[in-house]
């Protein structure tokens, strides 16, 4: 969310949310060494197994095993990732709060001393044809940073890895069979596979976190779809910068058929990405490339921006995105963090900063479970909740602030329609 002297919007901030950050997706592969014979030995049980190797799954392991849980000492703890370690991910722009988490986390050092850089501030063309400016050069914590995401990821899996939980990677989460707490202290039954492996490995766990992304893979298994209010379109583009100087600014600009949003990143890298309906633009789904590069050219803003730069090995990619939360977020032995709890449209840009709080706040929920005192619904809950009919207004006045093609399809259905409370 941007706020400057032109662009008069209200922040898409709580207290526990001042992010300015896309939310993650997948992309293209570029591996980073690690131990495949030490990822990939899965034991048979485990205190808690959070499903997902993300930020908010990484998170969730470093907070349950660095918080004090009295005489639970030795939480044993299993991240499971679907994907192999140093994929590429949407989600490169923090914002200056993201330091406090960090330090949370005990990763503020190593998070300086990797190879990310600052980032002065945005440049929005929205609500008016011409840019509007927000800076950080007076914020207290310092600028926002433009992510290595590899670097970023990498750092969460060694320092969740170094304070005792296991990761491994490859792996999929494909069922679960749930017996009555009472019968055994391992409540869930996780069925798993590896690699290339089609034969399901079982893993029993106490405590499972949910941190599978908007889809919330373990939550549906529950038979608890997310109630999704509204659905987009996503393509983003990665390229090399091979010569030509952009602007260290975020970019940001609305157009008759959604917006786009391009950012320079570390190592010479650039991305760009255009946001509509499926419907609208169908020409941008993935393996057009070209119709990609030609509504990027027709935008008054990013597009010439992108001309100053010579770029060359783009890679495309095509993902839905959504607005949604789960109705239900956790259960006595079980919750939802990140995306899978609550997934924000990308322009909210809280994606990073999110899943990082809630993997925070899974420690006392667990602590909770080891002491007997976990609820059905928490406070944890009513928290979520609240930040999310927060976001829907905010999400609507960010949209309403673009006025020029308010009775284009995609602009009209988002100032003034209500929420669409569709199941995913």
């Amino acid at each position: 969310m941007l706020r400057t002297d032109s662009f008069k919007a209200r922040a898409f901030e709580t207290r526990a949310f001042k992010a300015r950050t896309f939310e993650t997706r997948t992309f293209k592969s570029s591996s980073f060494k690690t131990d495949k014979r030490k990822v990939n030995r899965i034991n048979a049980h485990y205190d808690v197994v959070i499903l997902g190797g993300g930020p908010a799954g990484l998170a969730a392991a470093i907070a349950i095993r660095t918080a004090n849980l009295n005489k639970h000492t030795n939480v044993s703890v299993l991240v499971v990732e679907r994907q192999s370690p140093g994929q590429e991910r949407l989600g490169e722009n923090c914002p200056p709060e993201i330091v406090l988490l960090l330090k949370q986390l005990g990763v503020a050092k190593e998070f300086y001393q990797d190879n990310h850089e600052p980032c002065p501030g945005y440049a929005s063309v929205w609500g008016r044809p011409t840019p509007g400016y927000n800076d950080f050069i007076v914020n207290p914590l310092g600028p926002s940073w433009r992510l290595n995401r590899i670097a970023f990821d990498k750092m969460l899996a060694k320092r969740a890895e170094d304070c005792g939980a296991q990761i491994t990677w490859s792996t999929r989460f494909i069922g679960t069979d749930i017996v009555p707490q009472t019968a055994s202290h391992h409540a869930h039954t996780l069925h798993l596979t590896q690699g290339t492996d089609r034969h399901p490995q079982t893993v029993t766990a106490g405590f499972v976190i949910d941190a599978t992304g908007s889809k919330a893979r373990f939550a549906r298994t529950l038979n608890i779809q997310k109630t999704v209010d509204d659905q987009l379109f996503a393509t983003v583009r990665f390229a090399h910068v091979a010569s030509g100087k952009g602007s260290k600014q975020i970019q940001l600009e609305a157009t008759q058929q959604g917006w786009c949003y391009q950012a320079l990143l570390p190592e010479q890298k650039v991305v760009s990405m255009i946001v509509s309906e499926r419907e609208i633009i169908p020409h941008l789904r993935e393996g057009n490339h070209q119709g990609f590069e030609e509504a990027l050219a027709t935008t008054t803003f990013v597009g010439p921006s992108v001309n100053k730069l010579e770029i060359t090995n783009p890679s495309y990619h095509s993902c839905a995105i959504y607005s949604g939360i789960l109705p239900t977020l956790e259960g006595s032995n079980w919750m939802a963090v990140g995306d899978a709890a609550t997934s924000f449209d990308p322009i909210s840009a809280q994606g990073i900063y999110k899943g990082l709080s809630h993997g925070l706040l899974a420690a006392k929920k667990v602590k909770d479970w080891l002491e007997n005192n976990s609820s059905e619904c928490s406070d944890y809950s009513q928290m979520l909740q609240k930040q999310y009919r927060v976001y829907q207004n905010n999400r609507i006045h960010m949209y309403s602030l673009e006025q020029r093609w308010r009775e284009c399809d995609f602009w009209r259905k988002r100032i003034h329609t209500p929420p669409m409370n569709l199941a995913l």
